[in-house]
């Protein structure tokens, strides 16, 4: 008979653990018994605990009914989990040969439909199912609840490559692990395992999991871009290193979840892969993230362009990233058919940049230890909106995320010599109010529009035209790289 399972019901208000021997699935002699009387059991005891008064009761009791709960509900998800392993086998081997691939798929489609598991769900069930048949010793300890359904399957993995002469043994070093692990440190020692007892195994799973790469990428309704993968091995290994590389702690003055930091080192990453000339090049030049501007959205407040991709973008979006890109105009015709367009003016010059590395080294903002190679130049004390024009003492070396903090607005910068910091602004007095509109001087024609092309970043344009007779031929002022 196996051991009875531990429920729970609600008490006077506090619950009180006892003994459920009538929710074995075996009776005393061993034959299965019909086991829809069990559901209704079930139901019972839970709609019991589910009506108890929470409110009532304790932090202290709360916890410890969390604590009392973890052990009956790991038992019963390994009931399920052994009740679709046993289906599962006993499918797949009354089915003739050439359809046990079709019997096994239909097991995880029934699970899919009776249980509301997804797809994938319902496949990593019913292999850790047949594995507990397998594995007497894993099966004893995951129907007690002890570990989890992601350790039978590691478990049913490694043993995979161990000598059957070895298996017991090498079974019970991997429970002692699997005990007191979660499912990922535990994974770490189950590969080592492996490796040390069947290397030529590990090789062969590691072509399997090669197959198995996936990473998929799609923009959501939003507006947002969503990717979702997994990769093994070295593909695994050199994007773990490069998103280590890329994610900095936070400074004195942050606070971010770790997914934030992730994501905003994906983000200098992304940046960083942009600007490295190995990139392949469409159409004779390297990828580069394109914004759309028409002139007369450049100095509103709340202006808007568009991204290449078809979407919009707000001039506050782009304000960071004003100062460092390249940026050109395009003439259309009342069609809106592109005429004619001028060439990239490259908005940071040289040897202003060569100044800036050597002068600040790196991003200056205070506690961050980004590179030179990750940084861009912010203006200075005099913003680009103001007239501003970028030099040594008008600019600086923020890295990606700084910028955009910076440039975001609440923050004053301070360059004295080779010193430069900053400062909170204090807070205006109507935080509702939008922000100064940009002023540039331009001569606005119906038709004009602006580019600009990333470079080392992101950024708005200068919306006015090469004059008459200037090398371009067209009417107007020439573009001039703000700062």
């Amino acid at each position: 008979m196996t051991e009875p399972a531990t429920c729970y019901t609600a008490g006077s208000p506090r619950i009180r653990p006892r003994r459920a021997p009538h929710l074995s699935l075996a009776s005393e002699a061993g034959a299965v018994t019909d086991a829809r009387w069990v559901g209704d059991t079930l139901d019972r005891e839970v709609a019991a605990l589910a009506s108890c008064d929470l409110e009532q009761l304790s932090n202290e009791e709360l916890r410890a009914g969390l604590d009392a709960l973890r052990g009956p509900i790991a038992r019963l998800s390994a009931v399920r989990t052994r009740i679709a392993g046993e289906l599962s086998a006993r499918a797949i081997t009354s089915a003739p040969p050439e359809k046990r691939g079709q019997a096994k798929r239909q097991t995880q489609e029934e699970l899919v439909t009776g249980q509301h598991m997804t797809p994938s769900e319902a496949k990593r069930t019913t292999e850790a199912g047949r594995i507990t048949r397998q594995r007497e010793a894993t099966g004893r300890e995951f129907a007690q609840g002890r570990i989890r359904e992601e350790h039978v399957r590691q478990i049913g993995d490694t043993l995979w490559a161990v000598h059957p002469d070895r298996q017991a043994e090498v079974e019970q070093e991997l429970l002692a692990f699997a005990r007191d692990r979660d499912p990922v440190s535990f994974g770490r020692e189950a590969r080592r395992i492996a490796a040390r007892e069947g290397a030529e195994h590990v090789a062969d799973r590691e072509r399997r999991q090669h197959r198995e790469r996936r990473v998929r990428a799609t923009d959501t309704a939003d507006g947002g871009f969503a990717f979702s993968g997994l990769l093994y091995g070295t593909m695994a290994e050199q994007a773990r290193v490069a998103f280590q590389a890329f994610t900095r702690p936070d400074g004195p003055d942050e606070r971010r979840t770790p997914e934030q930091r992730t994501a905003d080192g994906f983000d200098q990453l992304c940046a960083a892969a942009l600007r490295d000339d190995s990139a392949p090049t469409r159409h004779g030049a390297r990828p580069q993230v394109l914004v759309i501007i028409d002139a007369d959205q450049i100095d509103r407040p709340f202006g808007v362009g568009r991204f290449a991709s078809g979407q919009p973008v707000t001039m506050s979006e782009l304000r960071p990233l004003l100062q460092d890109c390249s940026l050109g105009w395009l003439l259309l015709g009342a069609d809106r058919t592109p005429l004619e367009a001028s060439e990239l003016v490259r908005t940071v010059p040289a040897g202003l940049w060569r100044s800036l590395v050597v002068r600040d080294g790196g991003c200056t903002w205070r506690g961050c230890d980004a590179p030179a190679t990750w940084c861009e130049v912010a203006h200075g004390p005099i913003p680009f909106r103001k007239g501003g024009r970028l030099s040594p003492e008008n600019a600086a070396l923020l890295c990606k995320r700084h910028h955009g903090r910076f440039d975001r607005g609440g923050w004053n910068i301070h360059i004295q010599g080779d010193q430069v910091t900053y400062t909170r602004t204090p807070r205006p007095e109507h935080p509702g109010a939008p922000p100064p509109a940009i002023d540039l001087e331009r001569t606005t024609t119906q038709g004009d529009q602006a580019a600009t092309e990333q470079t080392t970043s992101l950024t708005a344009v200068e919306p006015s035209r090469p004059a008459r007779g200037s090398p371009n031929g067209r009417p107007g002022n020439r573009p001039r790289a703000p700062g």
